[in-house]
């Protein structure tokens, strides 16, 4: 089943900046240094554990699932960061966000009922990098769709306003 009709064009393809992806795993990067330098602070300083003859082993056990664990939140971060898009055709605006390893919500809203679209850089990094929020609202009951931390986004709610005046032309 394909989200598009077949006449319809491809404006933009948007995923999150990559810099926000970083930012999410820097911490998960600095615990997996953490056990690193823990072992290599106990020899420098020539603690000695004792060695009751399983200690070692429990060790590399629990270093094992401590590992797998942040290889997973890891895995996971990108999962939701990979499959967390969105589409503007010059049809429809196509919200895909990947709420949980097996859960997602796809939300499809026509172009001509868009009434407003706003675009929000916040911060140093974030006007350094120039990645933002886009807002998009629409006529009817539908919530406003927020295309978080996108590259560009004044260039995207540009993109979207010209989409939705062309589109007013070819109907009007």
């Amino acid at each position: 089943m394909s989200l598009l009709d077949p006449t319809e064009v491809t404006i933009l393809r948007l995923r999150r900046h990559p810099f926000v992806f970083l930012i999410e795993i820097s911490l998960f990067i600095f615990l997996m240094i953490v056990p690193v330098v823990v072992i290599f602070l106990i020899n420098a300083t020539n603690i000695h554990l004792p060695d009751n003859g399983f200690i070692p082993e429990l060790v590399i056990l629990l270093l094992s699932v401590y590992y797998l664990y942040l290889s997973l939140f890891i895995f996971n971060d990108f999962f939701l960061f990979f499959l967390d898009r969105w589409i503007v055709t010059n049809k429809h605006i196509i919200d895909i966000e990947q709420k949980t390893m097996f859960h997602r919500m796809i939300a499809k809203q026509e172009l001509d009922r868009v009434q407003d679209v706003t675009a929000e850089t916040n911060g140093i990094i974030g006007t350094f990098l120039d990645y933002g929020d886009v807002h998009v609202q629409t006529a009817g009951t539908m919530e406003r769709s927020i295309f978080h931390d996108v590259a560009h986004p004044h260039f995207v709610a540009d993109t979207i306003i010209k989409a939705l005046d062309q589109t007013k032309k070819t109907e009007g």
